[in-house]
């Protein structure tokens, strides 16, 4: 197996990125002949917008389901209970910074309050680094890519691709664009009216990292607006209950598990501090 070095991915965007420009610029060369003019492409960096002062505020609500137990040789199924804890969180871009690389970063503060009243208390700190060829985002010391650009349809990625992980190798493709430039509205959340975005992108966890199985789902979801940021995000993890029936049949009973969390998280508020 094959780690993939920061340089290296920083060198295959930036190739995939010359032959853009490249073929770019002969459609541009063309149309002058023409003495017409036509707009470069757009590349989806208003997807994130990265500036200090920036910040966004999200209504969560994490869910978890108990350990269901039960139907054994016939005895009575108790199935998972789930139960909900709801937050808000806040992710507010306070400096820059260098990075360990010597490249420009933006620190990132998150910080959470329980209600809607209570004072907001720090409880994380990510960096954000963003270029022309991707944003990565530092959380816990381990950096996903979040987006790639030029953003399009179905493109994939590695988002581990700088962590010592397995899914680092050169063909992994953890994460994939969909949906981009249609509209999405969010439900109406923590007394806030529902909210409509004319213009976003989703991601989605693929391959390694996404699974829909009898014994394990797990899937990860993003939606950015345009001109705004990130808007919605939901992760589901479940490890299902099972035992062994009537028969010697393995049976996987509905709405029963060893384990079960979900998290959703809505933009309630963001702009400029």
């Amino acid at each position: 197996m094959h780690l993939i070095s920061a340089a290296f991915l920083v060198k295959h965007f930036a190739r995939r990125t010359s032959v853009a420009l490249l073929a770019g610029g002969l459609a541009v060369g063309a149309a002058g002949c023409k003495n017409e003019s036509m707009p470069a492409p757009e590349t989806g960096v208003d997807y994130y917008p990265i500036a200090v002062g920036n910040y966004w505020t999200y209504a969560v609500v994490d869910t978890t389901w108990s350990r269901a137990s039960g139907g054994v040789g016939g005895s009575q199924l108790i199935a998972s209970v789930p139960r909900d804890s709801t937050y808000q969180l806040k992710e507010t871009i306070t400096e820059i910074l260098t990075d360990a690389a010597g490249k420009k970063a933006y620190r990132m503060v998150r910080s959470k309050r329980v209600g809607t009243t209570a004072a907001f208390r720090d409880d994380s700190v990510f960096v954000l680094s963003a270029n022309e060829q991707f944003v990565t985002l530092n959380r816990n010391n381990a950096r996903s890519v979040e987006l790639i650009f030029p953003v399009r349809e179905g493109r994939s990625w590695n988002f581990n691709a700088f962590n010592n992980n397995f899914n680092d190798t050169i063909t992994a493709e953890t994460r994939q664009y969909s949906a981009i430039g249609l509209p999405f509205t969010l439900a109406a959340s923590g007394g806030v009216p529902a909210q409509s975005y004319p213009v976003t992108v989703t991601t989605a966890n693929t391959g390694a990292a996404a699974e829909n199985s009898l014994v394990k789902q797990a899937s990860y979801r993003q939606v950015f607006a345009k001109g705004v940021g990130p808007v919605f995000r939901r992760r589901v993890y479940f490890l299902p209950y099972t035992y062994v029936g009537a028969g010697g049949i393995q049976v996987y009973p509905p709405r029963a598990y060893v384990s079960g969390f979900t998290r959703r998280e809505t933009l309630i508020d963001h702009g400029p501090r």
